[in-house]
Formats: structure tokens, sequence, C-alpha cells
């Protein structure tokens, strides 16, 4: 009984067993037919044999299955990346005891079992590319083995590996594309195994066929390898079918020069192969892979290996000048410049020396021109223009036969094109085409690093763009479709070409070839790469859809355009998270909210309300959040479980990196890029850049005790603007809107004419005339442009819902999103037609201001402080406006005794702090005041990031830019911002133009939309240079409103307006003496010039709105 007993368990183990390995070997299939498995799946089943393993030292046989299987599926989850660190290694230790016989595992297992157990030894090779099966080591391995080994290490391997390639290939079952890579991969090790990997031409010589960059990087090979030759010393070539001779021992002055000739010969090899490669696939990651490649040689340089030093150095800083254009970020750009001028320095003494690299040194002085052309430096066009003079003269001392020709006429015409573009100069843009047209069609062959069909392509496209721009339509180029396996900047550049085809002909074939070409970009740049092209690339694919919808009226190309656009802005926002602070940001954004409001009328136009708003929201939050969301990316990353990602953005952050002038291992947005990938900032749901939903935003509306959030929107040429308005009690709906369009928009143009002339000349009469008599008129305008048309509107759909709120006192309240230069018009002060019982639109409703729905929400959101609780306020700190010091001692005289002072006083009053620098302000700020209110100049720059607040200058400081200004730059690269913001004070910005951006005129590109963005509940700011007596006795008003009534900031200033359109106004209790003289001689208070220049931005709603919770 117990033997039957026994016999009954061994069996029911042996089931088990088979079951168990039968599951696991289906994993294995799975795999193969690049089906997921998951970590769960390999988990389980890993955990199941090796229980089984310990249990059958009695069936060696069927221990040896185990072992194979588990092994194998180790193997597997190495290769799929879903495993542990360890899995290489338990995979090789379990699979070679399958392969000796003398071990328990190994004792019964027949020929294919061992046959089977080498296949997926290759796979867990660390020189065999990992995959579902094993290929050829690609040049990256060999160059890998090469540099890390001692002299005939790298045979021996290639032995191994050949050996159990070998054997893999007698498996009868083996597929042929299997029996391919094995194949090809006994040719690639036959050369390890007699040849040298310190020569150059050895490793080029074992590429496999088709590789992309071969005969590119064989012609750099024939230019550079004499300079190699003097650096390596190989080792003569075996005899062949003998095996590779022991290294002879060498003294260690020998072996470290041996060491010192390999890494710069290594060195060399990895930027030839690393530069085209990046430069082919579009990847920055692969510079990166370079520069810790570059930087490994670098460290396993002997001591007394300085000048190699300097080589491999020079070699780091040429990548990092490849990141200029390729990394995305003007982070990578400073870099690029910083690294221009060693590299020409380092080449110019070696051509010194040996004028056979003399050509090495031109291009680099090229190079270092174009640079500085692209940079900061480069935007004065006299500083441009000299850098030019250099370049021509660079060219001009260029033979025919130069072999640096082709890159410097290359070079000077793109030079010329972009000061063409920057002066708006088309007859240089023209011949800059052209010279890079002439450059590229005769190109020497090979030797460029780029692939000949990459630039036959970028050929095409100048030739097309010529086309068009020249009115040549005879340089048009024929299609030429691409191959399958282009490259993906070949294929972004005949796609491009295509599209440009497609507007002159309207042939539906080259649509369709750009639509198919640029797809095949968009799958790139969803996995990492070309992503320097992708907001273009992305959103050329939406207008193509847009352009096939035309004649298919197919509702899947309207879907697929609106989605292109869509992704392309969210494109354009990782690249804004890219820079490095706000300056950069916004710059980088500049055209994210123009991009945002033509995707919104897309989708808009076509009833999809919710896609309109997430474009318009995608392109506002690009500036809004440019600064803020780079401040929350660490607790994001945290909060995703990226706890190493986050502490390395906390150390970017703080300064700490490498060792001082240390060359950095990695692109300097890398960082960025990795932590932008973790968060998944391309998904619309994604923790970055998440646009509000149409119902979050009737619930803020709600919230905020209004009626409507209304977005405006200007329409180009004879196409209408809209309005998309939503509120809890409307619903949402568009509007088209005739007096918004471009051709509609006259008065507009006028007013934006005269307010620029006013601003030239401030004290001009004539100016200040004209100014306010185009200022009327707009007043009539926005009559009928929007008042009137979205007022009818909320009206109807108010009286049509019986459900709507009706416990709510006072006038309607509607918050405007103005996008684009309509931001600009004072809606608020709509003239109201003859015959109606008000004047002005904002003695009928409550107009408050918001750049974006995100941003009201946010205010919305924030809870309120007694104004008089802990007040903040500056006056001029120059003393060049009589009334600023009168406006603010009068209000801590009269209503904030608590208030401490800031600023220049002829007289100091009690309760001064400092002189007002930038700085006071800042630390001011991030002590959380109640209230801030600063009387100062303030003025609308040449960049959102020059708008700024003119303060005391700071005495310790010096820099390019004025020590005495509080830009927006800086207010956004605060730390403290709104994410963590529960509560925020009250600012009061009683100085000219803080909510004009004089080249934008955009409201999300204003101080006063920075000090929201940066934390504030409620904003007021200026439109226009208020008179300095007027815009005294109004901010004395509204405080008084504000203090002593106790209303909310909204309802102050409606409050302070309507007192200065009163003829029979009072003191209403709180002016200062002076005030009150003022008040008694003030005149026509009630024009439009006085009243309507101050707006509100914040919580729209009555004082009794409090944060709820």
């Amino acid at each position: 009984m117990a033997g039957d007993e026994d016999s009954g368990g061994v069996q029911g183990l042996r089931a088990w067993a088979m079951d168990a390995t039968g599951r696991a070997a289906r994993l294995i299939g799975r795999n193969d037919e690049n089906q997921t498995v998951t970590a769960e799946e390999f988990e389980g089943s890993v955990a199941e044999l090796l229980r089984l393993r310990t249990l059958l030292d009695h069936d060696r046989l069927l221990l040896g299955k185990v072992t194979l299987v588990l092994g194998s599926l180790l193997a597997v989850r190495h290769a799929s990346g879903r495993g542990t660190a360890d899995d290489r290694e338990r995979a090789r230790l379990l699979l070679e005891e399958v392969r000796d016989p003398a071990r328990p595992a190994g004792e019964r297992m027949a020929d294919d079992d061992r046959q089977w157990a080498a296949m997926f030894l290759l796979m867990v090779s660390p020189h065999v590319q990992p995959g579902a099966t094993a290929s050829p080591p690609d040049l990256w391995s060999l160059l890998d083995l090469s540099a890390g080994s001692l002299p005939g290490q790298p045979a021996v391997e290639a032995a191994r590996i050949a050996a159990l390639a070998a054997e893999v290939g007698r498996i009868p079952t083996l597929p042929p594309e299997v029996h391919q890579k094995l194949n090809q991969m006994r040719d690639l090790l036959s050369y390890l195994e007699k040849g040298d990997l310190s020569d150059p031409e050895a490793l080029l010589s074992m590429l496999p066929p088709g590789f992309p960059l071969s005969d590119e990087l064989r012609s750099m090979l024939e230019t550079l390898s004499p300079i190699l030759r003097e650096t390596a010393s190989p080792a003569p070539e075996p005899a062949a079918h003998e095996p590779a001779p022991e290294p002879a021992a060498q003294d260690p002055a020998a072996e470290a020069a041996d060491r010192t000739d390999t890494a710069v010969t290594h060195a060399w090899l990895t930027a030839m192969i690393g530069l085209p490669e990046a430069l082919r696939t579009g990847d920055p990651r692969t510079l990166d892979r370079v520069l810790e490649r570059l930087g490994g040689q670098l460290d396993r340089l002997p001591a007394d290996g300085a000048g190699a030093a300097s080589d491999i150095q020079t070699l780091m800083r040429m990548v990092l000048q490849t990141a200029g254009p390729l990394g995305g970020s003007r982070f990578d750009d400073a870099e690029a410049l910083r690294q221009t001028g060693p590299v020409v320095e380092h080449f110019a003494q070696w051509a010194a020396d040996d004028p056979r690299v003399a050509h090495i040194a031109v291009m680099a002085r090229a190079v270092d021109l174009f640079v500085r052309m692209r940079s900061e430096e480069g935007e004065n066009v006299d500083e441009f223009r000299r850098l030019m003079g250099e370049l021509d003269a660079l060219e001009a001392s260029m033979t025919a036969g130069d072999p640096a020709r082709f890159a410097v006429t290359l070079v000077h015409g793109s030079a010329l094109v972009l000061l063409g573009e920057r002066t708006r100069d088309s007859e240089a843009v023209s011949r800059g085409l052209a010279q890079q047209e002439a450059a590229l069609a005769s190109r020497p062959d090979g030797g460029t690093g780029v692939p000949d069909a990459q630039l036959d392509a970028l050929l095409d496209g100048i030739r097309a763009s010529r086309a068009v721009a020249d009115r040549l339509p005879d340089l048009m180029p024929g299609s030429v479709p691409s191959p399958a396996d282009s490259s993906a900047g070949t294929q972004y550049l005949r796609a491009m070409t295509a599209a440009v085809r497609h507007m002159t002909n309207e042939d539906p074939t080259d649509l369709a070839a750009a639509i198919t070409g640029l797809e095949h970009v968009r799958d790139e740049v969803r996995q990492g790469r070309m992503q320097h092209v992708a907001f273009a690339a992305l959103w050329q694919l939406a207008e193509c859809y847009r352009s096939r919808l035309r004649s298919t009226q197919d509702p899947a190309d309207r879907d697929a355009a609106t989605a292109a656009a869509l992704e392309s802005l969210r494109a354009l926002a990782g690249d804004v998270v890219l820079q490095s602070g706000s300056h950069d940001a916004l710059l980088t954004a500049r055209s994210g909210s123009e991009y945002g409001m033509r995707a919104a009328v897309w989708a808009a136009s076509q009833g999809r309300v919710e896609e309109a708003v997430a474009a318009l929201e995608l392109g506002r939050a690009l500036v809004l959040q440019a600064a803020s969301t780079s401040r929350a990316v660490p607790e994001l990353l945290e909060a995703g479980g990226h706890q190493d990602l986050a502490r390395e953005w906390r150390a970017a952050q703080q300064g700490s990196g490498g060792a001082a002038g240390a060359l950095p291992r990695e692109l300097p947005s890398s960082l960025r890029r990795r932590a932008l990938w973790a968060l998944g900032h391309r998904e619309r749901d994604g923790s970055l850049f998440r646009t509000p939903t149409v119902d979050e935003l009737k619930a803020g509306v709600a919230e905020g005790d209004a009626d409507a959030l209304v977005y405006l929107i200007a329409g180009e040429g004879a196409a209408p603007g809209m309005a998309v308005v939503l509120g809890p009690d409307i619903g949402t709906g568009v509007r088209a809107m005739p007096l918004l369009s471009g051709e509609n928009s006259a008065t507009l143009e006028r007013y934006l004419d005269a307010a620029a002339a006013y601003q030239q000349q401030p004290h001009a009469p004539e100016a200040l005339r004209a100014w306010e008599e185009a200022l009327s008129e707009l007043c009539d305008w926005a009559t009928d442009a929007v008042i009137l048309p979205v007022l009818t509107g909320v009206a109807e759909r108010l009286a049509a819902n019986e459900s709507r709120r009706t416990d709510r006192p006072g006038p309607p309240r509607i918050v405007l999103v103005p996008c684009g230069r309509l931001g600009i018009v004072p809606w608020h002060a709509a003239r109201l037609p003859a015959g109606s019982r008000r004047d002005w639109v904002c003695q009928i409703m409550i107009i408050s201001y918001a750049a974006s729905g995100r941003q009201f929400l946010s205010t919305v959101r924030r809870a309120r402080r007694s104004p008089a609780s802990a007040p903040v306020m500056v006056a001029d700190p120059t003393l060049s406006l009589p009334f600023a010091e009168l406006e603010v001692t009068g209000l801590q005289q009269t209503l904030y005794p608590r208030a401490r002072l800031y600023g220049a006083f002829y007289t100091p009053p009690a309760g001064l702090v400092a002189t007002g620098t930038p700085d006071d302000i800042l630390a001011a700020l991030a002590e959380g005041p109640s209230l801030l209110h600063v009387a100062c100049h303030g003025s609308a720059g040449t960049s959102p990031t020059a708008s700024a607040l003119r303060l005391a200058p700071d005495p310790g400081k010096e820099g390019r830019s004025p020590t005495e200004l509080l830009t927006v730059s800086r207010l956004l690269d605060r730390v403290a911002g709104e994410r963590d913001c529960p509560e925020g004070p009250l600012v009061v910005l009683s100085a000219c133009e803080t909510d004009l951006s004089r080249r934008d005129h955009d409201e999300a590109l204003t101080l006063t939309t920075a000090f929201v963005a940066s934390g504030a509940r409620d904003v007021v700011g200026s439109r226009w240079a208020a008179r300095d007596s007027a815009a005294a006795l109004m901010m004395a008003v509204f405080h008084h409103y504000l203090a002593v009534e106790g209303l909310s900031p909204v309802d102050a200033l409606h409050r302070a307006r309507m007192w200065m359109l009163d003829p029979e106004r009072e003191n209403p209790g709180s002016l200062s003496d002076d005030l009150v003289r003022e008040l008694a001689g003030a005149q026509e208070l009630d024009r439009p010039a006085a009243w309507a220049a101050f707006i509100h931005q914040g919580h729209p709603g009555p004082a009794r709105t409090l944060r709820r919770g």
C-alpha cells in the first residue's frame, strides 16, 4: 500500500510539472508572437517552477526539463524588459546547468534540449541584441566590448558566442528568419575572433549588410583614417584558422599608451556613429548615449593622457553643439553656444600642426558663427550682420576644391535665410534658399554624416519653398515616394514637400503622401523621437486632414484634424516645460495661444465645444503654466512613484550636479525630457497639462456666483470670430461673431495704431487726442461686436431655463476670456446704444476677466482674506509720480494703519520697511500679505518677459537686465506658486499698462495675469496709462468700498467705476484731505480714458462667497 501511495504522489508531481512547464512554454510562445505577457504572469510562472525544482531531485529528467523551461522563461522576461535586474544572471546559470552533463539538471538532457538552452543563452549574452530571438551584436555592442576589454578578450568572447550560435543552428525546427540572423552573427563574430577592435577599419568592416550609415561612415573614415592611424597601434592580424594569440606582456608605459590610443580611436568612432544616427532618427537620447560613452572613454585615460583628454572633450563639445537644434530646449541652445569657442580653438591649434585637418577647423568656425547667429546674441541685427561678414570672408577665402566648401556654403545660405526671417527681408530669404540649394546639389559623395536620401529630401524641400516664395513653378520637384525603411527625418522632409506641392496643385495623391509620411513621423514622436519637429509635423498633419475634409466631408477626417491639432499643442506644451526658466518658456510658448485659437475655431465650427475649450486651454496654458508647472514637477513625480527622478529634479533646481567645469554626460534637457515621459505629458488627462472640462468650468462659474464664462476668439480674414459661452444655468453654446472677423476689425486696428503712437509719445497732445478718439470708437464697436450678442444669448438661455438659480441678487456677472489681441479691448466700457437707460455696459452688469478657464478655476478655489489684516503698499521709488506718495500715505492713514510701506517718500512715514527693490517685493509676497498695493510706473515691454513694474534698483546686483525691473518672468519664477495657495492676496497695480502686453496683446502675457499665476486671488490692473490724479481718486474710492463697505474686489471696482461716472460724486467718507482737494478740482472723470483703464481678474463673486470646506 505504501508503494502505491508513493507511486500516486510521484505521478501527481509529474503531472504538476508537465502542466506547469506547458503553461510556461505557452507564455514564451506568446512573447514570440508579440503578445503582451504581464509582469504578474511572468512572476507566477517563475515562482511555480522554482518551487518544483526543489521537489525533483529524484527525477533528473524532469528536473532538467523544469530547469530548461525556467531558465528560458527568465531569459524571455529579461529580453521583454519586464523582469528584475538579476534575470540575466539567473537565466545564464540555469541554462548552463542544463548544458553540463556533470550537473544534476544536465545529466539526462538530450542534444536538442542543450541546443534550445544555447538559444536562450544567446538571448542573455551581454553582446547580443535583446529580443524575442537573439540578433547579431550591433556596432555599439562591439565598441563597448572592445573599449572595456583587455587585449585578446574580445576574441575569447566571440568564440564562445559563435559556438552557441552554431549549436542553435542545428535545431531542425528553427524558422528561416532566425537562421538568417545566426548566419549574420557567425559572419560578424568571425571578424571578432580574428580582428583587432582597436582598428577603426576593422570595426567598420563588420557592419552588417544594409547598415543605414555604412557608406557615410566609411567615407568619413577615409578622411580621418590618416589621423587615427597615428594614434592607433593595431596588432598584426593572425593567419586564417589560427586562434587569437595570447597578448604579450607589456611594460606599464606601453600599456598606458595603448589604452590612450584605443580610447581616442573609439571616441572618434563613437562620435562618427552616434552623431549621424542622431540626425537620422531625430532621437536626442542617442546624443545622451554618445556623451555617456565618450565620458567613459575619457575616464579610462591614464593620468598623463592630457592631450588625448582634449581630443575626447572636443568630441563631447561637438555632441553638445548638435543638441542645440535637436534637443528642443533653449537651455540646449545655450550649452551649444558655450561649446563652440573651445571647439574652434582646438581644431585651429590642431590645424596649425597638421594641415590635413584644416578643413575641419574651417567647418568648426562656420558652425560657431551660425550657432551665435541663432542665439540671443544674434537677435541684435547689427551683431548678426557683423557675424555674417565674418562668414562671408570665411567662404570667400576657400578654394573651389576645398573639402569644407560644401558645409560652409550650406551654413552661409542658412544664415541668410535666418537674417531674412528676422528682418522680414524676403529677398535675403530667397538668396539664402538658392545658396542652400546650390550647396546641396553640388555636395560631395558621402562624407557628410547624413544619409544621401535625407539630403535629397532636404534639397527637394528647399526647391519647393523657392517655387512658392519666388513664384518659380518650374522649380517644384516631382513626387518621390519614401521607401518604408526611410529614416524619420527623410519621411518628414518628403511629407512636408508633398504638403507644399499640394498647396499649388491640389493633387489628392500629394495630399495622401503628406498624410502617410506625417503619420509615420507621429509614430516616431510617440516613441520619443523627432521631438524637435513634433509640433510642426503634427500641426501640418492637422492642416492636411482639414484640406481633405473640404473635399471628402468625411467625419473621420474632421475627427483626425482635431485630434492631430490637440496632439500638436501637447507637443508644444512639452517643449515649454523643457525650458530652464519662465523667460525661455514664454519665448517658446509665444505661438501657442494663436494655434490654440485656430484649433478651437476648427472644433467649434463643427459644434465640438469640449474640444474647442480643450484647444483654447492648451494654447493659453503654455504661457500661464510655464513656470508653475515646472515647480510642481517634483511632487507630481513622487505621486507617480518616480522618487529618483523627483530627487534629480530638485537637485538640478538647487544647482547641484557634476564637478565645476566638467562636461555634462547628458544633454541639459534630458532630465526634463525623462520627467515629461514619466508623467505622460502627451495624454489629455496627464498630470502636467490637464485641461479643465466643460462641466468643471460650469461648476466653477456656479461656485464663483457668476452667470457665464465667455471665450472670445477673433476670426481670420472674412471668417467670423466666435464666442464660446458656458454656465450652470445656460448650458454650453457657440455663437458666430461677424464683427470679430479680420475684415470687420478696422476699428480695432485703428485703436491699436493710436495706442502704439500714444505709447511712443505720451506727452504729445495730438497723440493723446487721437488715442482718446480711437478709444471712444472702440467702445462703440465693442457693443455690437460682442456685448449685445452675448447679453442677448445669455438672457435667452436664462429665460428658457425654469430651474435656473433665482436666489442671486444684483446684476448679471460675466467672466470674459478674450484671446489674442481681443485682450486689449475694454469690454466693460462698451457704450450702450442711444436710448438705453444706461450709457455703459458696466452699469448693467459686472464684468471680470480671466486669462484662461483653468486660471479662473484656481482663483475661485482660493479663500479670501481681509485686506486690512496684513497689507503691503509700495509708493513709486523713483519719486516721478507726484500722486503715488499721496495715494499710498492717504490709504495708510485712512484705511490701513497696519500697512508695511516700501518705496520713496518726501517725508518718510511710520511703517517704512525698505526702498522697494524687486527682491523686497518678492520677499514681501513670500510672507503672505493680504493686500499688495503698488503705485509706480509699469510698462509693457517688447516681449512678455520684459513687461515690468519699475521699482527701486538693487545696488548690490549687476547684470544685463536693469535691476529695478520686476518682470513677468521673475514673478513666474517665484518658488511659491498657484499649487500651494489655498488662499491668496489681493494685488492692486495702480500703475501704467500692467494689463497690456504691447507686442502680443494677450491677456495671458501681462503683469496682472502673472500675479494671478503666482498665487493671487484677485488682481486689479490697468489697460493703459491712467492720469495720475484720476487713478489716485479711483483707487482711494475702490479701497473705501473694499475696506469700509466690505465688498469683494470685483464689486468694489464696479462701485468705484459707478462713482467715477456719477456727475454728483462726493467723498464716500475716507478720502484724505489732499485727495478731497483733488476731487474739488477734478474734471472729466467720467471719460473712458479716466475710469475704464482698471480691470479685475480673479474671483467674480460678491463678498459673501467664501471658500467652501
